[in-house]
């Protein structure tokens, strides 16, 4: 997994008002599946989508 797969699959889950707590892994393969990138498929991908999306709109 990329660091811009893991940008993608968070950005898709953060459009529909997932956060990283309650996010699953059927949700991240479903967010991955649209935004067209490889599923997270390790333990330490799905932690990468999950800091992903913990930062995902926090920019000012």
């Amino acid at each position: 997994m990329t660091a811009y797969g893991a940008y993608r699959i968070a950005q898709v889950l953060a459009d529909n008002g997932l956060t990283s707590d309650p996010v699953t892994a059927h949700d991240m393969d479903r967010a991955a599946d649209y935004a067209n990138v490889t599923r997270p498929g390790t333990t330490h991908d799905r932690h990468t989508v999950r800091l992903a999306l913990d930062t995902t709109g926090e920019a000012p």
